[in-house]
């Protein structure tokens, strides 16, 4: 049989020690003892979240395009996807179709279009435990760029107007950033010119080709580009970063007082539209029908009785007609009974998360601590500004920068504390509530009010079809991996495959 191998890491670094080399090693060990042909491999060097996957669609692209079934041999999961996305879609659509077989090495397993429902019940759940693996990876890199944001030092690249010093070593050496002698004063210029309040974005646009201002890449400004500018805290002193601004400790361009006039300007050219989208019904803008694909619009009759209508907005159709939305809510209930977990199975997925939960644990409690303290000491300093202030110990422009920079210090303080208080072991409770939310689905519908239903039926089903009288759907992964699950032998991997309630 005809194969291909898939090798990944996500970085120019690990390129350069030998982790490709060892996976494709272990492909071709695996192609000889199976007696497999390899046609070609992929050597790839790109994240498991790069928008697209480049790499990974030739890979597709070259067995879509093979006469023969092929068989794709990877390390593990997490080299070949971490995620339900489209490609996942693409490589189920081959497999259905006998093309493709996937040999993942190290997990011993093989993914193809026979397998029952343990098996493809196992093979997501390694792909969810990998998502976990790079969401944790995620986070030390978010632990690693917050220590740099509250040390003041710029991640990535500084905005026009601005130059990053060359760095020879990049991870021990910090970013220095210096103001550009060519762009700056014209960056400067246009924040003066606009706080006057005479100047469009357009007027800017011009005003900076004229100047020669262009950006880094050496392209002319666009109107989006210059509002993204004057919109940036970075020249005034701060870095927003998630919605939390960070003083950095570079130099700046233009003052606060000045910022605020531009932002004042800006204001004052837009106005905010609301638009009234309350629907008093369930199943408002949540139903359609299968064949013509024309909406269902609620309709009261009697003032009791609720009645789903098709609009007939492509065209007359036989298939569609006005239908009790009780005899539709009947339906989707019957769908998430369909759902429900006996709890010996939602015992078992506690435990096995419970494992991987304590040592996140410690690690929220002492940044909790670290931060309460941190929030303690800014208390007192801004006591002590308070008091130096009203003592005449410092000038009125001294004690205000001192103030703002000690108050959005305090404010970043607070919203990483909320953040803290609400994260608490995320992706296992996300997990577990995904469980238990599938189990009792049905209960918590049957008792919730109008927008509960709603919500419930969006988060469960990516869309609602009728076929005259019949309910049509699909479920959002990973709801459609739990229907029926107490009927199967096998769900978690590594366990006992012949699980039962204990006595």
């Amino acid at each position: 049989m005809k194969a291909v191998i898939f090798a990944r890491v996500s970085s120019k670094d690990q390129e350069d020690g030998h982790s490709l080399d060892a996976q494709i090693q272990s492909c071709f060990e695996y192609a000889i003892k199976k007696e497999f042909k390899v046609l070609e491999q992929f050597r790839v060097v790109e994240s498991s979240t790069a928008n697209g996957r480049p790499e990974f669609s030739k890979m597709v692209d070259f067995v879509k395009k093979q006469q023969e079934k092929v068989v794709v041999l990877c390390y593990c999961v997490d080299r070949l996807q971490r995620d339900f996305d489209e490609q996942y879609f693409e490589l189920q659509k081959l497999i259905k179709l006998g093309k493709l077989e996937i040999h993942f090495i190290k997990n011993e397993f093989i993914e193809h279009k026979d397998m029952d429902s343990s098996a493809k019940f196992r093979k997501n759940l390694d792909v969810l435990l990998a998502n976990d693996y790079r969401n944790k990876i995620s986070d030390n890199v978010k632990r690693s760029n917050r220590k740099k944001l509250e040390e003041g030092t710029i991640l990535g690249d500084s905005p026009i107007g601005y130059l990053n010093t060359k760095r020879i070593d990049k991870k021990k050496e910090k970013v220095e950033v210096c103001i550009d002698p060519e762009r700056g004063h014209l960056v400067k210029k246009m924040f003066e010119e606009y706080a006057t309040g005479l100047h469009s974005m357009e007027d800017l646009r011009l005003m900076a080709n004229e100047d020669g201002l262009k950006s880094k890449r050496g392209y002319e400004l666009s109107k989006s580009h210059i509002e993204k500018i004057l919109g940036n805290p970075f020249y005034y002193g701060y870095m927003l970063y998630n919605g939390i601004l960070y003083r950095h400790i570079h130099p700046t361009l233009i003052s606060k007082d000045l910022f605020d006039e531009c932002q004042e300007v800006r204001s004052g050219r837009r106005k905010t539209k609301s638009k009234r989208t309350k629907k008093p019904f369930v199943l408002t803008g949540l139903l359609k029908c299968q064949h013509c694909a024309c909406s269902y619009s609620p309709e009261l009759k009697k003032g009791r009785y609720v009645y789903m209508r098709p609009t007939k907005s492509k065209g007359e159709c036989s298939y569609c007609y006005h239908i009790n939305e009780n005899a539709v809510l009947s339906q989707i209930e019957d769908v998430l009974k369909g759902m429900k977990i006996p709890q010996h199975i939602l015992n078992d997925v506690a435990d096995e998360l419970k494992k991987s939960s304590d040592k996140e644990y410690q690690h929220q409690a002492s940044e909790g601590q670290r931060l309460q303290q941190q929030y303690q000491t800014l208390q007192i300093r801004i006591k002590r500004a308070r008091e130096l202030y009203l003592d005449a110990s410092i000038a009125k422009e001294e004690f205000d920068e001192m103030m703002t920079g000690l108050q959005v210090e305090r404010q970043n303080v607070e919203a990483r504390l909320q953040r803290l208080s609400n994260a608490d072991n995320s992706f296992n409770k996300n997990v577990m509530t995904i469980f238990e939310l599938a189990s009792k689905a049905h209960d918590l519908f049957k008792s919730s009010e109008l927008e509960e239903k709603r919500r419930i039926i969006a988060l469960v089903f990516p869309n609602l079809e009728m076929n005259s009288a019949k309910l049509v759907f699909t479920l959002r992964k990973p709801f459609d991996m739990m229907m029926n699950v107490s009927h199967r032998q096998e769900w978690l991997p590594g366990k006992d495959s012949n699980l039962r309630p204990s006595d």
